[in-house]
């Protein structure tokens, strides 16, 4: 699948040579932060810092494990361009256009970058995200397998305009809740950020789908994913499967939900559309064009005229407010996207 990002607006990161220390053989490919930044100008992607030090057991004991992980090196490897930074190092730096030298204060001397790095909050190991837009994400502490995945596909998938990590960690682990109820993690989670999933939706197969002019006809609301779209999965199973929202999906839509690599043929609104092999299918070319970052929702009116696009994860709080803003037909009057703006979107993410 051809990926669409944005570029990153910032000078990333320079150092000079040797300036760190890589453990090998690792199942993570590790580069060094001149490396990162000649690949992030040819390919941009995010990028993950594990900020450590020689003498922190948990840096090395996460490097044996969490990182040695081969689901996890995997997903680094083949999204983000991974760094090692020793925060302790002697090294002079440069990050943004400025020089950052080790002052060498006190009895485990911290570099100045690592201090900018983690916002002053010197703590070991602590990961340090920068997504494809350049915005920063800050997780401390030694991390398992299973609690640092939410936080990469969070960083990976951009979805920190959409909804807080803290959220989102609580949203993935109901979705796939097997580990995280081995070590009884999930039954930690604070209630306010417990999901309700216990709604049941009516998915429609396109067959099912008319425009024929009825007196009951409702509007569709297609749902559009792919099987590598992870947030996809969490949206699915937090948002849709919400008891108020299915209730509302159910009674006012026909709503339907499809792979946009599928490759059966599907018969929607009189046409026919195929799919192939590794190929975006046309089903999903016709109503999204190119811009296929996914989660995508398109709206439909009741004879069948595409009348909102957005590509967007979107949580209960928002999705039950824009349900209601078709039903009241209220859209003619405010776009889809300025009217999630109205909804103060980013308010509670955390800086």
């Amino acid at each position: 699948m051809k990926r669409f990002f944005l570029s990153l607006g910032f000078i990333f990161l320079f150092a000079y040579a040797n300036a760190q220390y890589i453990i090998s053989p690792s199942a993570v490919k590790w580069y060094d932060l001149e490396k990162a930044f000649e690949l992030n100008k040819e390919e941009p992607r995010p990028i993950l810092i594990d900020v450590y030090s020689d003498w922190c057991s948990w840096c090395r004991f996460m490097i044996k494990t969490t990182f040695s992980n081969k689901r996890i090196a995997n997903y680094i490897n083949k999204y983000f361009y991974p760094v090692r930074f020793n925060a302790e190092t002697q090294d002079t730096v440069v990050f943004q256009g400025k020089k950052y030298f080790n002052r060498n204060i006190g009895h485990h001397p911290t570099h100045d970058l690592a201090t900018n790095l983690l916002d002053g909050q010197i703590n070991y190991p602590t990961i340090v995200y920068f997504n494809i837009e350049g915005k920063k994400i800050i997780d401390a502490g030694y991390k398992e397998a299973k609690d640092i995945e939410p936080v990469l596909v969070y960083t990976n998938e951009n979805l920190l305009d959409f909804l807080s990590l803290p959220e989102f960690r609580a949203n993935f682990m109901y979705t796939f809740p097997e580990e995280f109820e081995k070590d009884h993690s999930i039954y930690k989670i604070p209630k306010e950020l417990k999901p309700d999933t216990s709604g049941i939706v009516n998915w429609k197969k396109a067959s099912e789908i008319s425009f024929v002019r009825k007196k009951k006809s409702k509007p569709t609301i297609l749902f559009f994913y792919a099987d590598s779209c992870v947030s996809c999965k969490v949206m699915e199973k937090t948002t849709f499967h919400n008891i108020a929202v299915s209730q509302i999906l159910n009674k006012y839509f026909n709503i339907m939900k499809f792979d946009i690599f599928s490759e059966e043929t599907i018969n929607f609104a009189g046409k026919a559309y195929t799919g192939k092999e590794n190929q975006v299918h046309e089903f999903a070319q016709n109503f999204l064009g190119n811009n296929l970052r996914m989660p995508a929702l398109v709206f439909l009116d009741a004879n069948g005229k595409i009348i909102s696009n957005l590509n967007s994860y979107l949580t209960v709080k928002e999705l039950i407010p824009l349900l209601n803003l078709f039903i009241q037909k209220k859209n003619e009057q405010i776009t889809s996207l300025d009217f999630l703006k109205t909804l103060n979107r980013t308010s509670s993410i955390p800086k």
